[in-house]
């Protein structure tokens, strides 16, 4: 595990791997696709999990948007709706243009027309293919070699988040799960031990049958029981 300070505090050096631009509408798609993202080890900036009630939409997402290595663009149903998201899109393009190399990475999840600005771009598609999207975008966040990556999906045809998990395995790379790091405070109380800079070891098992822990983190632990 991977422990990650969201704190306002924190943002200042904090570079997260992916900014996740997407409609309010399709935010339920963008919640799950973010969990299963952060399994395969990337370190997703969310609204919901930044900005905390008080702060500026506007400040903190356009710090953001400067901050993350990739800005992933979630085409579902809703997004050509969304004046935020076409924002986020521009200044994500105006960002490539500055730094002369691709930040911006369509993906598509809904039945949409793909913006002009984007179109020339090759997509993720998770339309027809979800687990095997999640593992080309971990591919990419942590520099594993596209051509292990789609060779390891061809082989492996993933078909859930343990498959996800298991094709990255396969391509040459072990993945972390993402957490908070209040979730990585709870876990140490709990037994878990640091290992390597900043990561922890621990058992889900032996986690979640602490009485200590809270009923989100005991839920969290079983989760992880299934997928690891």
């Amino acid at each position: 595990m991977i422990p990650v300070d969201r704190s306002v505090d924190a943002r200042v050096q904090r570079h997260p791997d992916l900014f996740l631009c997407h409609s309010t509408r399709d935010k339920d798609f963008v919640r799950q696709l973010a969990e299963d993202l952060a399994f395969c080890q990337v370190d997703v900036w969310l609204d919901e999990w930044e900005i905390h009630p008080g702060e500026s939409l506007e400040n903190v997402i356009q710090n953001a948007l400067g901050a993350c290595r990739y800005v992933a663009v979630v085409m579902g149903d809703n997004f050509n709706d969304s004046a935020w998201a076409s924002e986020e899109v521009r200044l994500g393009l105006a960002r490539e243009q500055r730094e002369d190399r691709f930040v911006v990475v369509p993906l598509v999840v809904g039945a949409i027309e793909i913006p002009q600005s984007i179109k020339d771009k090759l997509y993720v598609d998770f339309r027809t293919d979800y687990y095997g999207g999640i593992v080309r975008l971990s591919g990419l966040v942590n520099r594993v070699p596209l051509q292990h990556i789609q060779e390891s999906i061809r082989a492996t045809k993933p078909r859930s988040i343990r498959d996800a998990i298991e094709a990255l395995r396969d391509a040459g790379f072990e993945p972390y799960v993402i957490m908070s790091k209040e979730d990585g405070e709870a876990i140490q109380r709990a037994g878990g031990t640091p290992y390597l800079e900043n990561r922890l070891r621990f058992s889900p098992q032996a986690i979640e049958a602490n009485p200590h822990v809270s009923p989100r983190l005991r839920r969290m632990m079983k989760r992880l029981s299934e997928v690891w």
